[in-house]
């Protein structure tokens, strides 16, 4: 069975904040083609096919607003949906209870149920240029396939040429972690990978390191990126 077009929906479907409705935003056929064209791809975790989405279209809770957030929640089953949009009916229910007067702040979308959720951040006259995934669970590696994972990356040419570098590297720093799932909407690579960590640097405040993302079903490391995180 065909699963549902994610940009036709988008086009079709889109529900807005009433304080995103309220200032015009993205309004009419033009401004949601705009949104539309500027999607990346969006793969199912579990494989198959999407049984349903909701696009909503969230307030960044300023007047005027400078920055909106589009979020996408998906669902593997009819179930799945009919339960994401019976959430969607209540949160807006409560917005409504508590639009009183615009000085007011109330609820956005956020944290909706659903299989797979994604935000992106964006100016309020521009299309958004990253989609995350924002699921609880992107966190939950299976720990045989994290250990895959891994292995992956330590035998290959990018992490041994790392690691020849960093031969003073404190031992508390730990090993290579398999810490997310990575979906192709962040990524750009056709299937799910996972970015596995290995710290370099940390002085009890802030820390650097190099995250690889792996493909476990090709067992290849597909690109490799430095970050920064802030404990605390």
């Amino acid at each position: 069975m065909a699963g549902v077009d994610l940009r036709e929906d988008l086009r079709r479907g889109l529900r807005r904040h009433p304080r995103v409705a309220l200032q015009g935003l993205f309004e009419g056929p033009d401004a949601r083609e705009r949104l539309a064209s500027a999607l990346p791809n969006f793969v199912p975790f579990k494989g198959g096919h999407y049984a349903g989405v909701l696009w909503v279209l969230d307030w960044d809770h300023r007047l005027p607003s400078r920055d909106l957030i589009l979020r996408l929640y998906a669902f593997y089953s009819d179930d799945a949906r009919r339960a994401g949009l019976k959430n969607f009916d209540e949160r807006q229910a409560q917005i409504g209870r508590e639009e009183l007067f615009p000085e007011f702040d109330v609820p956005d979308f956020g944290g909706l149920v659903a299989d797979e959720a994604y935000e992106a951040e964006m100016p309020a006259a521009e299309p958004p240029k990253k989609f995350r995934l924002v699921s609880e669970w992107r966190r939950e590696v299976d720990p045989r396939v994290a250990r895959k994972a891994e292995e992956i990356v330590r035998i290959s040419h990018p992490f041994q040429e790392l690691a020849s570098q960093m031969r003073t590297r404190p031992p508390g720093l730990g090993d290579l972690e398999a810490a997310e799932w990575s979906p192709p909407s962040e990524s750009g690579h056709e299937r799910w990978g996972i970015d596995v960590w290995y710290l370099r640097s940390f002085n009890g405040m802030v820390g650097e390191g190099t995250a690889f993302l792996v493909d476990v079903e090709h067992e290849n490391v597909i690109s490799q990126r430095d970050f920064q995180f802030r404990a605390g």
